[in-house]
């Protein structure tokens, strides 16, 4: 199931592992009780950043490809 975070006005942010069905209800804060919204944030991507972006090994995710052709993100020379 997917992780959600939801905002509480007087409490702050927390998280919640919900069905997507689920999703856009809102939830009760852990802390109050007080209804809280699901707020957006960016998603947690796996790989390794090498500074310059996301570099993955090998030929990376099913059809995802560089420029270079090989999937990653550092100079191969030429």
């Amino acid at each position: 199931m997917p992780l959600y975070d939801y905002r509480c006005v007087s409490c702050g942010d927390f998280r919640e592992i919900r069905p997507m069905a689920e999703s856009s209800k809102s939830r009760e804060c852990p802390t109050c009780g007080a209804p809280s919204e699901r707020v957006l944030s960016t998603p947690f991507l796996a790989g390794n950043d090498s500074g310059s972006g996301t570099s993955y090994p090998g030929d990376g995710p099913i059809g995802f490809r560089h420029a270079c052709g090989h999937g990653c993100s550092h100079s191969h020379g030429a």
